[in-house]
C-alpha cells in the first residue's frame, strides 16, 4: 500500500513538472532573428499544429489561386465609437490593445454569426502577402464567435475566431491612430506584460480601409502558438498609410529576452487544398436571404420608380 502511495505521488510530481514545462515552452516561444539581408526563415520548434497543421496562416494572397465570391455587406457595431480606457500591453511578441469601454462586434460578410472584438495587435512587417509582396505593417482585429464565452473557448472550435486583417504601406504622413497607440508604448516598450492606459482617443473605424466590400476570405489558423486552426480570415487589400518613423518605432519594442523585436511576422504557409475566396461585390439580401440584388441594379430600380412617380404627378 505504501509503495502504491509513493508511486502515485511520483506520478503526480512528474505530471506537474510536465505541465509546468509545457507552459514554460508556450510562454518562451520567439520569432527568429532576421538575417543580415533582412529576410527571415521559418520559426524554430514551435511544434504541434504549427508544424503539422495543413490549414495554417498566414498565406500568400494570389488572384490566380482565388475563386470569386459574393457575400452580404459587413455590419460593424460600435466601430465608430471613440475608444475610452483602452489598455495596451507589450506581451513580448507584439503590441496588443484591449477595447476598454467599447463593446464592438461585426457580422455579415459571410460570417456565420456575430463576432465580438476581444483585442487587436500588430505585426511588422505584414504576415499576409499579396502576390508575394509584403507590406510594412499588419493589424489583426481578433473577434470571438458570440456563442463562446471566452477567446480561449472560441479558439478551440471551428470558426470560433474571426480576424479582420488590415495592411499598411509606408507614407510620408504619419497615421493619427497609430500615433495614439505608439504614444502609449513609450512606457512599456522594454517592460513585458506591463499594462498602460491609452490617453488619446481614436475609433476602431480608423483602423479599417474605406473600401470594405473587397477582401480575401479563407479558413486558417492563429499565426502564433498554438496555431489553432479555428480562424475565419478576412484580409482587406486596400492598405492604410503609416510613416517610416512610426514603422521604425515599432521595431524598438523589446521582447521577452530584452532584445529589439525587429520583426514579428510568421512566414507564409502553404495553401494546400483550401479555398481562397476573392470578394469584389456584395449581395443585398431580400426575402430572408433567398435572393439578392446587386447595388447597381438597386440604383437603376430606384431611378425607374422615381421616373414613374414624376410622370404620374405630371398627368
Amino acid at each position: 500500500m505504501a509503495d502504491n502511495r509513493v508511486t502515485g505521488s511520483y506520478l503526480l510530481v512528474v505530471l506537474g513538472l510536465a505541465l509546468t514545462l509545457s507552459v514554460c515552452i508556450a510562454d518562451t516561444w520567439h520569432y527568429p532573428k532576421p538575417n543580415p539581408d533582412g529576410t527571415v526563415g521559418e520559426p524554430e520548434h514551435w511544434g504541434g499544429n504549427c508544424d503539422t497543421g495543413r490549414r495554417q496562416s498566414p498565406i500568400d494572397l494570389n488572384m490566380k489561386a482565388a475563386v470569386k465570391g459574393a457575400y452580404p455587406l459587413f455590419v460593424f457595431d460600435n466601430y465608430d465609437q471613440p475608444m475610452r480606457n483602452a489598455s495596451l500591453v507589450n506581451n513580448g511578441h507584439t503590441i496588443q490593445v484591449s477595447t476598454g469601454e467599447v463593446s464592438a462586434s461585426v457580422y455579415g460578410g459571410g460570417l456565420s454569426n456575430k463576432y465580438i472584438l476581444e483585442q487587436f495587435h500588430f505585426h511588422w512587417s505584414s504576415e499576409h502577402t499579396i502576390a508575394d509582396q509584403r507590406y510594412a505593417l499588419e493589424v489583426h482585429l481578433v473577434h470571438r464567435n458570440s456563442k463562446y464565452a471566452t477567446l480561449t473557448d472560441a479558439a478551440a472550435e471551428k470558426a470560433g475566431v474571426a480576424v479582420l486583417a488590415v495592411l499598411f504601406h509606408v507614407d510620408e504622413q504619419p497615421n493619427e491612430a497609430i500615433k495614439t497607440i505608439l504614444d502609449g508604448t513609450a512606457s512599456v516598450k522594454d517592460k513585458v506584460n506591463d499594462y498602460v492606459r491609452l490617453t488619446g482617443s481614436f475609433s476602431l473605424e480608423s483602423l479599417l480601409p474605406k473600401s470594405r466590400t473587397e477582401y480575401f476570405r479563407y479558413e486558417g489558423s492563429l499565426t502564433t502558438p498554438i496555431c489553432a486552426e479555428s480562424v475565419v480570415w478576412t484580409i482587406f487589400p486596400q492598405s492604410l498609410p503609416v510613416s517610416l518613423a512610426q514603422l521604425e518605432e515599432f521595431k524598438t519594442i523589446r521582447d521577452g529576452e530584452h532584445e529589439e523585436l525587429v520583426l514579428n511576422y510568421r512566414p507564409v504557409q502553404p495553401l494546400n487544398a483550401r479555398a481562397l475566396v476573392w470578394v469584389a461585390e456584395t449581395e443585398q439580401r431580400v426575402d430572408g436571404g433567398s435572393s439578392f440584388l446587386h447595388p447597381n441594379l438597386l440604383s437603376m430600380t430606384a431611378a425607374l420608380l422615381l421616373s414613374i412617380v414624376i410622370c404620374y404627378l405630371r398627368t
